[in-house]
C-alpha cells in the first residue's frame, strides 16, 4: 500500500486509476463485474501542470475543467489529488470509504501519442454522463456486442474509446464492450504494440 504522494511524481498519460466505491451503485458495478473496482479514469501528464491530472467522465460538479475550465458533470479532465480527496470526503458507513489503485502503462509516449491524446481530449471534453437507464442499456449492449452512440460517455466508455484513439486498443473494440473491472489485472486487456499495464498499486492519500 502507497499515498500518492508516493506514485504522483511517475504517474504518465495513459495510467489507469481503478476506484472501489462504497454505496449501493458501485456495489452493484462490482458484483456484475465480479472485480473490487466501479469506476475507471485515466491519467494525463502535461506541460504547464505540475500535478497528475485524471481524464473522466462522472457526475463530479463542483471541481474546474483543466479544459474549459467549467464545473459541471460528465467527461472532463480534472486535479487529480482533487478527485481523490473529494471522493474521500464522501460520507458512508462506519469503515466505509473509497479505495484506489494505479496501474502504470507501459508504451511509447511521443509526440505522435500525445497529440492524438490532446486532439481527442478536446473533442469529447464536455460530453454528458449518461442517466441510470442509458448506462444500464449500453453495458447491455455492449455485453451483446451492439455497438452504442456516443453522445454520453460513462467512465469505462471514455477510457475504452481514449485506448482505441491512442491506438492502444484494436480499432475495432465496442465503447461499451469494456466495464471498469476489465481495466483491472483479473483481465487481460488486448493491448497493441507491445503496450503493457502493471498490476494494480493501491494507495492512500
Amino acid at each position: 500500500m502507497g499515498t500518492w504522494s508516493d506514485i504522483s511524481s511517475t504517474v504518465e498519460s495513459g495510467d489507469i486509476f481503478l476506484f472501489h466505491g462504497p454505496g449501493l451503485e458501485s456495489e452493484i458495478i462490482e458484483d456484475i463485474d465480479g472485480t473490487a473496482f466501479s469506476h475507471v479514469a485515466m491519467g494525463v501528464r502535461l506541460p504547464g501542470h505540475d500535478q497528475p491530472l485524471l481524464w473522466t467522465s462522472d457526475e463530479i460538479t463542483t471541481l474546474r475543467d483543466q479544459i474549459d475550465h467549467g464545473e459541471r458533470s460528465g467527461v472532463h479532465l480534472l486535479d487529480a489529488r482533487s478527485v481523490f480527496e473529494l471522493c474521500m470526503k464522501r460520507k458512508y458507513g462506519k469503515d466505509q470509504h473509497y479505495r484506489f489503485a494505479w496501474r502504470r502503462l507501459h508504451t511509447q509516449r511521443n509526440q505522435t501519442f500525445m497529440n492524438a491524446l490532446e486532439n481527442f481530449m478536446r473533442d469529447l471534453d464536455g460530453r454528458a454522463f449518461p442517466s441510470l437507464e442509458q448506462m444500464a442499456l449500453h453495458f447491455a449492449e455492449g455485453k451483446m456486442d451492439i455497438g452504442t452512440n456516443t453522445r454520453t460517455f460513462y467512465c469505462s466508455e471514455l477510457a475504452t474509446d481514449t485506448y482505441v484513439h491512442l491506438n492502444l486498443l484494436p480499432a475495432d473494440t465496442l465503447i461499451n464492450s469494456l466495464s471498469p473491472g476489465d481495466f483491472s489485472s483479473s483481465f487481460s486487456l488486448p493491448l497493441q504494440d507491445n503496450a503493457s499495464l502493471d498490476d494494480e498499486v493501491w494507495f492512500t492519500l
